[in-house]
């Protein structure tokens, strides 16, 4: 059978911004399939799949591409579900949305069987819904780095200074240097390390994709690193060490344009970020150049509470409406194979769910994907949020930063925070 060809189908995919262009003009035929990808991913895409139409000669239908980010699949695939690729990645968060919206095809019990066998068992579950007291999978998961942990320049933080909170402040004290952490405008994805690392718990209730209830503890004792219960609330623990931090002279809360200056001028001694900025962190520190886990933090009661940050998977998710089911649950399949993560961490850096290429001697190397990796064994994955879970955090984080909450009125803004996450 004669080779099939790869065709380019931009105009039936989103620009980086998010911008959606002409989705219905994305037309299914019947000798096609079409993948969605993000911008920086369509080179190694479109060469793997290239590689899986040479191992599969019979595969019979012809390969479109199209630009989305995994970012934006449910903003694009809620327009028009029909319309969409039959193939394309989201980020874990967007599970729910995405099943609501009728855009996400089950895997089969084999499939099932296979990607548990080989890949972090996390991301799989990060693919998972229960319906009707049935397990079912919707996504390959290919990537398992979507997450946050700190960077530090040696030169001004040692490696013993990396472990807690109040040495990597006093370092950078020492050297006129800055930390930095999203609080004021990301909130509702840092600030919750504070809360989740005193023993907070936000628990959410589905039935399928319906959300029934959510719930939090944060008015009960806090929980610390020995797993000792204290006096104080969670609350009481998390927002004293936030606002804290916030009042400290040589803390920045800034997003990548505040890290990329300070690394500029010589002024960041360390930085909670992830794995987008592994590669600005190396050249700008050079032989400085150090990651690690979150670091621990002192509570006002004087125990010590471990950050505890969100996780997520990048998963590829085949559609319900694809007039080639099989051929796309296979090469859905492919594009998340060990061989393809091998490729998409040698070509971009991005962190595997593969056992097996994160035990490869190059993710070993990767000083920012270990750093990540150490962390997994307390951090939480990041499930799909209510509305209400993102502005509840960001407005009480962007208060804390501009000295709206304070100690003296701290109390009331807690409970204003339990109130606005549970419902």
């Amino acid at each position: 059978m004669k080779k099939k060809r790869i065709l380019s189908l931009l105009a039936c995919g989103v620009m980086a911004a998010g911008a959606t262009l002409g989705l219905a003009a994305c037309k299914k035929d019947d000798n096609s399939i079409t993948v969605w990808a993000p911008q920086n991913q369509q080179t190694l895409v479109k060469g793997l799949v290239d590689d899986f139409l040479k191992e599969n000669p019979d595969f019979g239908l012809d390969v479109k591409f199209g630009v989305c980010g995994e970012d934006n699949a449910f903003a694009t695939v809620s327009k028009d579900v029909q319309a969409s690729a039959d193939i394309y990645g989201f980020a874990n968060d967007q599970l729910m949305n995405l099943r609501k919206t009728g855009g996400l095809s089950p895997l089969s019990e084999k499939a099932v069987d296979e990607i548990k066998k080989n890949n972090d068992l996390r991301s799989v579950e990060a693919g998972k819904i229960t319906e009707g007291g049935v397990d079912k999978y919707y996504g390959y998961p290919y990537a398992a780095d979507n997450g946050f942990f700190m960077y530090y320049n040696s030169s001004v933080v040692t490696e013993e200074a990396s472990a807690t909170l109040e040495d990597v402040l006093d370092a950078c004290k020492k050297k006129h240097k800055y930390f930095v952490m999203q609080l004021a405008a990301e909130g509702g994805w840092y600030v919750g390390s504070f809360f989740y690392g005193a023993g907070g718990e936000y628990k959410i209730k589905w039935n399928g994709s319906t959300l029934e209830s959510t719930s939090v503890n944060f008015n009960e004792k806090a929980v610390d690193v020995t797993g000792a219960v204290g006096e104080q609330t969670i609350g009481e623990i998390a927002g004293k060490a936030v606002i804290k931090l916030t009042s400290d002279t040589w803390f920045k809360s800034g997003d990548d344009s505040v890290i990329q200056q300070l690394l500029s001028n010589g002024q960041l001694g360390a930085a909670v970020s992830g794995t987008w900025n592994a590669a600005l962190f190396q050249e700008r520190l050079g032989e400085n150049y150090a990651a690690t886990k979150l670091p621990t933090y002192k509570g006002d009661d004087g125990r010590d509470y471990q950050l505890k940050p969100f996780i997520g998977y990048k998963l590829y998710a085949v559609n319900p409406y694809t007039k080639h089911p099989s051929e796309s649950h296979r090469l859905a399949a492919y594009l998340a194979s060990e061989a393809a993560q091998t490729k998409r961490f040698e070509a971009l850096g991005i962190g595997p769910a593969n056992l097996n290429v994160q035990k490869t001697d190059a993710v070993k190397g990767s000083v920012a994907l270990q750093a990540l990796f150490s962390q997994n064994e307390f951090a939480i994955v990041q499930e799909s949020l209510p509305d209400s879970y993102w502005s509840t955090f960001k407005a009480f984080a962007a208060d804390v930063c501009n000295g709206a909450i304070n100690s003296g009125n701290l109390s009331d803004s807690l409970q204003t925070v339990i109130d606005g996450l549970n419902s």
